[in-house]
């Protein structure tokens, strides 16, 4: 089963719009499998939902001010209680700079 691929953006706080993807994909009876921030640019968030559920996320999203392109390698749910993997590029729109954050110096 190939992995379904959804593309989002929104002009959001990007903490809180990531604490609301992740409440939304969990309330949906998902889990959040990884995630890897660029900056404060673009989170790649990795899940598993219920194949049946990817309606209701993109919609929860959508409602919630993330504007979400139609999924990728979705295609046609056989079973909806199946679990499919998906990724989330979250793309943040803002004035801020980039974020930069101090690297510790490590003895050696």
């Amino acid at each position: 089963m190939a992995i379904v691929m959804l593309s989002a953006v929104t002009r959001i706080e990007r903490k809180t719009a990531t604490s609301f993807v992740f409440d939304t994909v969990n309330r949906l009876g998902g889990w959040i499998d990884d995630v890897h921030m660029y900056s404060n640019l673009m989170n790649t968030i990795r899940l598993t939902l219920p194949a049946g559920a990817f309606a209701d996320l993109i919609g929860a999203l959508e409602a919630g001010g993330i504007a979400v392109d139609p999924p990728v390698g979705l295609g046609e749910i056989r079973d909806p209680t199946a679990e499919r993997m998906a990724t989330l590029q979250l793309t943040f729109i803002h004035d801020e700079p980039d974020l930069r954050r101090e690297i510790p110096s490590v003895p050696g």
